[in-house]
Order: C-alpha cells, then structure tokens, then sequence
C-alpha cells in the first residue's frame, strides 16, 4: 500500500532583524506568499538492496530527505523510505529561507504521510539538526534562535503589506556564513543597535505600525553592513522612502533584499528608473520579485504524488 502527502510552506523575506543579544543569536521571521509545496510517498523498503542505500536525487534535495528520515524516525516508523517531490517558487541560495521551508513542508508532508501530525517545535528541532533554519515553521513573525532554537517566541502578525523583493543573483551558503569566526565578535559589536531594532519591532508588530517596523528593519540592515556588506544598500533605502516605502530589509546571510509599501499602494514609475540606475551601477543584472506578507505559516494539502 502506498502512503503519501503533501504540505506547503512559505518564504520568508530575509529578516526583520537579526544578532545577537547576551550571547543568543536570533532573528525575526518576515514569512511572504512564497511558497514550496512537498509531496511524499511512502514505499517498502527492499531489504538487502542497493536502491534503499542513498537513493537520492540531487545535491538540492538531499536536506530533505534527511528531513524525512528523520520524521520517520521521530514517530519510530520503520520499514518505509520517501520518495519526495519539490515544487517550488523560492529563489535558492538569497537569503528566502528556501532549505528551510523545503525542510518544513517535508516534514509535515512526511508526518501526513505516516497518518501523524507534526508539530512546529518538532519540525525547528529537525531543521536545526540539519543546518541552521529560519523560524518559517511556525505562523506569523517569531523571533526564532537560527542556531541552537533556544529561543521561540511568537510575535504575531505581522501588518499586511506588499513586497518587492531584489534579486541580483548573488548567492551566500548559510551554513559557511554560520561558521564564520569573526561572526560573534561582529554581532557583539552591533548589539546595542539589535537591542533597540528589536524592541522596536517588537512594539511595531504589536501595534500594527508599519512605519516603526520599517525602521525597525532599516536599523538591522545598517548595523549589518560590517558582516556583510551590501554596496547599494543606503542608495536603495534613500530611494525607496523617497518613493513611499515603510521600511527596507535584508536577508542577514544572504543578498536579497526586501523593499515594503503598505497594501495595494500605487508606486511611482520614478522608483524603478531609480532602483535601475543604482542597481545596474553595483551589479551585473537583477529582478525584482513582486509578494505579500502571508501570517498564516505552513498548511498541510490535499493530494499527492
């Protein structure tokens, strides 16, 4: 007989903010309508076969299939292998949390699959055990411990607001950036600024501010800037307040970067000829990738493969 589900999670837009306070690192997740669907098949195992040995497909797909055993295991199923396949809209390697939404939606996919269900906490102990994760498991913005997932705390939603992600291609590997050695040192330097940028959007989010979680944001990217430096991000934040924005972010540990405006709010052609000038001086080329906040977190589907 064959088992099978299907899960989706969402991206998330870099951070609201990120560092580290008192020696625990965090960040705020930023989930958007972007999304990784999962599906997963339950199949015998073949015992004494090379085909169970592994079996996997890609370089790509290979953190989720970890993922799977390890669900597997965590509900003691035996006797079973997944045959998993990924759909996604997330751009790889930026800073959208694309491992860790690909994790999450395996996991839940893999939890269906068995006939079980798979809590958030369960899925960020997985995650973590595999690389450092994102808190997109979880629905609406959490501050989440990306390393060791000391600290969960949710936050709630966040406003609704439109998202103009920029993607100049560049890739960052999460896990090497995670290891750097000057890491700790760098985040200590800046964690006053995380202090107040965290308190900030803590407030914002409660209230339902958009222009203080704007700054919020703005404040995290700028202290950032001595880990990892992004050559037009002031040219980008002064232009797109310039043009009505509530806030610029960043992907901490990677090269996107996510510009907000207040829902279905009309944009002035000036801030694209702007963005290209700036964008084309500093890069090779880029996109930007038109999304939303989406709070509801990561949903369990109906079908299969």
């Amino acid at each position: 007989m064959l088992l099978w589900g299907k899960a989706r999670c969402p991206a998330s837009c870099g951070e609201i903010v990120q560092g580290n306070i008192r020696g625990k690192d965090f960040l705020i997740t930023c989930p958007i309508s972007l999304y990784t669907e999962v599906d997963v098949k339950l199949v015998p195992k073949k015992t004494n076969s090379s085909d169970d040995c592994d079996e996997f497909y890609d370089k790509k797909s290979y953190k989720s299939y970890l993922a799977a055993l390890k669900t597997l295991h965590f509900f003691k199923v035996e006797g079973l292998k997944p045959v998993i396949k990924i759909n996604t809209q997330i751009p790889r390697g930026i800073g959208l949390s694309s491992s860790t939404a690909d994790i999450t939606a395996t996991c839940m996919a893999t939890a269906s699959a068995a006939g079980r269900y798979i809590f958030s906490g369960d899925i960020a102990d997985i995650a973590l055990s595999i690389e450092p994760s994102d808190g997109v498991m979880f629905s609406g913005a959490v501050i989440f411990d990306h390393i060791k997932g000391t600290w969960k705390e949710s936050l709630g939603s966040l406003p609704d607001m439109d998202v103009y992600i920029i993607d100049t291609g560049e890739t960052v590997d999460t896990k090497e950036f995670n290891s750097r050695k000057d890491l700790l040192a760098l985040n200590q330097k800046k964690e006053a600024r995380v202090m107040v940028a965290l308190e900030m959007a803590r407030s914002a989010i409660k209230k339902g501010d958009v222009k203080l979680l704007g700054e919020a944001m703005i404040m995290s990217a700028m202290a950032h800037q001595e880990i990892l430096y992004k050559y037009h991000l002031e040219n980008i934040i002064e232009s797109a307040l310039k043009f009505g924005a509530v806030g610029v972010n960043i992907a901490h540990s990677g090269s996107a970067m996510g510009l907000f405006f207040e829902k279905n709010c009309r944009i002035d052609n000036g801030l694209w000829k702007e963005l290209d000038r700036v964008l084309k001086h500093h890069t090779g080329g880029y996109r930007i990738i038109k999304t939303c906040i989406d709070n509801r977190g990561p949903v369990y589907l109906i079908g299969g493969i």
